[in-house]
């Protein structure tokens, strides 16, 4: 098993399949033993094919005289993978794209189509020159999303939202950046500059934060120094820096509670228990009963013991805990437009997947407010880049609920409204929204 085989079949699985890029790339990563050069290009060729598919879709419409539809999926997924190649990895020449390419497909497909696969290839390569100008010459969005792979209903969207310079950033952004990997420290357990030291390797800390650290690439967390002992989970420093809108500094009541809603896999309770020193009462919900066992999992090797767990839906309120809580974290579900650079395969929902998205997060919300106490606060938070998922929400909270306000976050400066958007092309964060919603 070849890293270029084992990444046409794994694109084939998650085209075919719609298996999650993450899942399928750890996997066949522990199936074929892949190691060092061998597991870094089936990681660049995987991810790199998957995040520019609407290009190289494009492309090969344009120089094939078979219809996109016509094509065998194997085949297509040759035909990606060949081009990826010969347009964006430099180090690989393009004949020997295209040789590996027909070999593939003499190995995995009937031998006739091998034919095919070189024609279209070698007429990508002749007029390699003219590709930029091809998918700038639609103009307007269509080329934007063209040029970074984005499909057009979200760039149409982020306009809306954001304005047209904002969301062709950000299209770029999400196309460009290399996977990354961002651990949070249990500091607990371990100081930050002595995981950096031991982890073997190259990493910098957050932007704002030397609780996490950034390692480029995309592999499995459980490979890393330190993933038995609990020195460490994965979070990003965005959603850590909206768990730090919980702690000492903000709630001085002993042993406080606190309620996380929708809280697999688990990063904010477990951010929010480090916060406290473990002094806190973290409970820990989510729909899926089978879920949870990541939390307690997680929770048991990171050596927390003030977290638990329990199976109930967010969106129904519960009297047990009716003005009880200090703080309420809602996390909660979404399209997940912000975390497009660590899986591009979330580009390829349809608008109709999330439309209704807005309708649950506000029955969250509504539902987990009532459990705050007098001068409790609400944390209110999405790893998606969407209006109506976010501001919308609260703006709808605040104005029919009354007893409740937004409080300044101090993320990124002293005067915010009580609500924050990290756009990851300015913060090199996912893209994330925070709000503090205050009970009067």
């Amino acid at each position: 098993m070849t890293p270029r085989m084992a990444a046409v079949l794994s694109l084939n699985s998650c085209f075919r399949n719609n298996k999650f890029a993450n899942i399928e790339l750890d996997s066949a990563i522990k199936k074929y033993g892949f190691v060092e050069l061998d597991k870094s290009f089936y990681t660049r060729l995987l991810y790199g094919t998957i995040e520019r598919k609407i290009t190289l879709d494009y492309l090969i419409a344009c120089f094939s005289s078979v219809k996109p539809e016509k094509i065998e999926p194997l085949v297509f997924c040759i035909l990606r993978t060949g081009l990826y190649q010969i347009l964006y990895m430099d180090k690989v020449p393009d004949n020997a794209a295209v040789n590996e390419a027909v070999e593939l497909c003499k190995a995995l497909c009937p031998t006739a189509y091998a034919g095919y696969v070189n024609a279209v290839l070698r007429n990508l390569i002749r007029h390699k020159a003219d590709i930029p100008e091809l998918l700038r010459k639609d103009g307007g969005l269509k080329s934007i999303s063209l040029q970074y792979s984005i499909p057009l209903w979200i760039l149409e969207l982020w306009t809306q939202d954001y304005g047209k310079e904002r969301a062709t950033a950000l299209a770029k952004y999400f196309c460009e950046r290399e996977p990354f990997l961002t651990l949070r420290i249990n500091t607990g357990k371990v100081k930050s500059e002595e995981f950096k030291e031991n982890l073997g390797y190259d990493s910098v800390y957050g932007k704002f934060t030397q609780s996490v650290l950034k390692l480029g690439g995309s592999f499995p967390a459980e490979d890393l120094y330190g993933y038995a002992d609990g020195l460490f989970f994965v979070q990003d420093e965005a959603s850590c820096l909206a768990a730090s809108l919980l702690g000492p500094d903000q709630i001085t009541t002993e042993n406080p509670v606190i309620l996380d809603v929708c809280a697999c896999p688990g990063g904010k309770s477990f951010s929010v228990a480090l916060n406290f020193g473990d002094k806190a009462r973290i409970h820990s919900f989510d729909l899926h009963e089978n879920r949870l066992k990541l939390i307690e999992k997680g929770a048991a090797r990171l050596g927390l013991t003030s977290i638990t767990t329990y199976a109930r839906d967010a969106r129904i309120p519960n009297e047990a805990f009716f003005g009880t809580a200090d703080a309420v974290i809602c996390d909660v579900p979404c399209s997940g437009l912000g975390v497009i650079a660590k899986k591009p395969d979330i580009k390829f929902k349809k608008y109709e997947e999330i439309e209704k998205l807005p309708v649950v997060q506000y029955e969250i919300v509504k539902a987990s407010a009532l459990s705050l106490k007098s001068g409790g606060s609400l944390i209110y938070s999405t790893c998606t880049l969407r209006r109506a998922e976010n501001e919308e929400i609260v703006e709808k909270f605040i104005k029919e609920n009354e007893g409740y306000e937004l409080s300044s976050t101090n993320l990124l400066n002293e005067t915010d409204s009580g609500m924050v958007t990290f756009f990851p092309d300015l913060y090199d964060t996912d893209g994330f929204f925070v709000a503090k919603i205050k009970k009067k």
